[in-house]
């Protein structure tokens, strides 16, 4: 088990940090800890999150006992930061301002002159020589393609904790403003028996394909000598690659119908995402239910009852933008909804209550500029949220105004779908079908059709064996690994998934350095 350390002043960084944690490993194998059990009888694994100097000493105590495996996200303990050499002063002045990034003009890329930037020693941990701006942007200042969060420099929980230095053979990544190194970023240290992974920032790389470093920490560093716990994977078992989309149907449906032609043509399922104000005018019935004629290949979706930002403002709005819009698209396509696409990607914590208390299994969104709580390296149970609630993060909107002018114009889409591909990461990306209003950026539906028609053919020349995903298997699935439980006995890890299996895909397991197919009760070697 990891056990998840943090003070109360601390608490809401604590929190997420052990949802992800949770997305990872399962909810039974992160558990919050108190201070006293690390005197007493603390798991081999341990994150503290912005622990407090007067804990130095029992942290170092416990990391000297026996072999063990510690990662500190934020403040590092002034004891344990000497015995590390780990040296800290105050953020620079500059920095607040180095963070921002312009808003992104019309078929270009904007980006923060800070950002971090990966060393060599990053591969040991699964990563590469990544290059994350602090914040950017493809589509005006909201969304950002390539799918994390914002490094904040305002003192929040997103925000980079301290300047600091660490020696350089243990430094995994740096701060770099316009391409000069200004101090650490993250950091691994093999002292003795024992490893520490650390993150200038309290809630880590939660909001990041960078997660993956921590998971690769976790279940398989040094795992012939230091302990190790198993990570749940978030592909499906026997793929390389999964990918999920859909339209989001503002102010139109069935204007969908040609590009949902081609990707029949691709065979790739289809998704719809429905603001059921559409559903006033009975010409957009009908390709809802031709689409949930084969529910293998297609899904629809909630996209709210008015397409309100925020949901509406308050749970109680949350709740009724989600219960109208539900009936009123199974009275149209008899088939119930599930699922729910925040509009905007607005993803507030009270929008999230009010569609589980609608009845709702999970919900997609995920954007740097609002919410982010919802932003999540790994899709799944959030925090504070009940048990089968599912939320997955997918902030990557294939359309005309983001196609780049210079160079190649599907350049930013294939490096978000990179990202993915190299961190295990379940892919989800989306578009809007045309309305009378507007075209989304796209000269007209041809080269719409023919961008995604690259887009999915770079997607199957790079992964070995891709999986193409409606949104509500992709979802199912999620759900599934959620629900999976890894249980520990007598030194074992077995995975016990649910009774009921509600997915016809299978789960991985990733332990000691092996992936292996998930056999529920089995014990892991």
């Amino acid at each position: 088990m990891i056990g998840v350390l943090f003070p109360n002043a601390a608490a809401e960084a604590g929190q997420y940090v052990l949802a992800a944690l949770q997305r990872s490993v399962s909810a039974t194998q992160a558990q919050s800890i108190t201070r006293s059990t690390v005197r007493e009888r603390a798991p081999d694994l341990v994150v503290a999150v912005d622990a407090p100097d007067g804990w130095s000493a029992d942290l170092i105590a416990w990391l000297r006992a026996r072999p063990r495996k510690l990662v500190v996200f934020g403040h590092m303990p002034s004891a344990l930061a000497d015995m590390l050499r780990y040296q800290a002063t105050g953020l620079p002045e500059n920095l607040p301002a180095a963070s921002r990034s312009a808003a992104a003009p019309a078929h270009a890329s904007r980006e923060s002159a800070a950002a971090v930037r990966y060393g060599a020693l990053a591969q040991t941990l699964g990563g590469a020589p990544w290059h994350r701006p602090f914040e950017r942007f493809d589509f005006t200042d909201e969304w950002n393609n390539l799918g994390y969060g914002a490094i904040r420099c305002d003192g929040s929980i997103w925000s980079l904790r301290e300047a600091v230095q660490v020696p350089a053979e243990a430094e995994l990544a740096a701060v770099e403003v316009a391409g000069e190194r200004q101090f650490a970023y993250a950091a691994l240290w093999d002292v003795d028996g024992a490893s520490v992974l650390w993150f200038n920032r309290p809630v880590g790389p939660c909001d990041s394909f960078e997660w993956r470093m921590v998971e690769q920490f976790v279940s398989g560093y040094r795992a012939d000598t230091l302990p190790c716990q198993p990570v749940l994977s978030e592909l499906p078992w026997g793929y390389d690659a999964a990918i999920t989309s859909r339209l989001d149907c503002d102010e139109d449906i069935e204007s969908a119908r040609p590009l949902w032609q081609a990707y029949q043509r691709m065979g790739v399922p289809f998704s719809l995402a429905v603001n059921s104000q559409n559903l006033d005018r009975t010409e957009h019935h009908g390709i809802l239910r031709e689409l949930l004629a084969d529910r293998q290949q297609g899904a629809v979706l909630s996209h709210t009852a008015t397409h309100a930002p925020n949901w509406g403002g308050s749970y109680e709005c949350a709740l009724a933008e989600g219960s109208q819009s539900a009936q009123f698209i199974e009275a149209v396509t008899g088939v119930p909804v599930r699922y729910a696409v925040s509009p905007f990607h607005h993803s507030p914590p009270y929008a999230m209550r009010g569609l589980a208390d609608a009845g709702y299994d999970g919900c997609v969104g995920g954007i740097i500029r609002n919410d982010p709580e919802f932003l999540s390296a790994r899709g799944g149970a959030l925090a504070g949220m009940p048990t089968g609630f599912v939320g997955h993060s997918q902030q990557c909107m294939l359309h005309g105004e983001c196609m780049l002018e210079e160079g190649d114009p599907l350049a930013v889409f294939k490096q978000a779908f990179d990202y993915a591909y190299a961190t295990n990461t379940l892919f989800g990306y989306l578009d809007h079908p045309f309305s009378e209003r507007y075209a989304y950026g796209w000269k007209d539906e041809a080269s719409r059709i023919d961008a995604h028609e690259q887009f999915i053919a770079y997607m199957r020349s790079k992964a070995r064996r891709p999986l193409f995903l409606h949104e509500d298997a992709a979802l199912d699935f999620l759900r599934f690994r959620s629900l999976t439980q890894i249980v520990e006995e007598g030194g074992a890890f077995r995975v016990v998934t649910p009774s009921i299996q509600t997915t016809p895909l299978t789960l991985g397991v990733e332990f000691r350095g092996a992936h292996t197919q998930v056999e529920s009760g089995k014990a892991l070697q």
